[in-house]
């Protein structure tokens, strides 16, 4: 399996200070930009499922891809951010927001397949910040499950989601690499990170690829977007 990991197109809480962030931001001008670029990116590549994270910058980042291959997009909520869909920000606490429910995904995104456990209650159904165990736990089930499904054949995924989730299951599938921002960089906006996945094989094929996109709609690179 030829597996990519892609981060989200710049989102409207970029640019604003924390206290002003809101639970499920889209993307700013330069970010829809950004994921026009992974669209053409994809349409001269092949790609046979099309996963994303259910918050709305990663469902606006999904559109280009999808409308390039033709592919119809699987929203899956354990491709969320660390820690959920909350409103608020440490200095004041957080607050469980339900994030968009299934038929709210399939009015605003015509055409993309939200999984059954998001229903009218919303993907995230209010609960507090996700705990720290409950995100490790979260990580290796995704990464089990792209395994189990995928890892025997020859197919290519893709999965649209957000920095520090993506950090975590780079490090889950390659835990003997130091894959910090201090010795491989961070991760940008609209970058594509690459991966041949095989049973009891990963190989890191391109960490964080970003030259399907001019220089000009590169945004600066950030450590963390948890909530951004």
């Amino acid at each position: 399996m030829n597996l990519y990991l892609i981060r989200h197109g710049q989102s409207e809480n970029n640019a604003l200070d924390e206290s002003l962030r809101v639970h499920d931001p889209g993307l700013t001008e330069t970010g829809f930009t950004q994921v026009e670029y992974l669209g053409k990116w994809f349409s001269v590549r092949p790609l046979d499922v099309l996963v994303t994270s259910p918050f709305r910058r990663a469902l606006l980042t999904t559109i280009p891809i999808a409308r390039a291959t033709g592919l119809t997009p699987t929203v899956r909520t354990s491709l969320h951010e660390v820690g959920g869909c909350v409103s608020g920000y440490p200095a004041i606490g957080y607050q469980g927001e339900p994030g968009m429910s299934g038929d709210e995904i399939r009015r605003d995104f015509p055409g993309f397949e939200p999984e059954s456990d998001i229903d009218q209650r919303g993907w995230w159904k209010s609960r507090p910040y996700e705990s720290v165990e409950d995100r490790s736990f979260r990580v290796q089930q995704v990464a089990q499950q792209i395994i189990e499904q995928h890892a025997h054949t020859d197919s290519h995924v893709a999965l649209v989601m957000h920095a520090d989730f993506k950090h975590l299951l780079l490090q889950c599938f390659l835990p003997d690499l130091p894959l910090d921002a201090e010795h491989f960089g961070p991760l940008r906006n609209a970058g594509v990170s690459t991966l041949t996945v095989q049973p009891g094989n990963v190989v890191l094929e391109n960490y964080n690829c970003i030259q399907h996109m001019p220089a000009a709609v590169v945004t600066p690179a950030s450590h963390s977007e948890t909530r951004v």
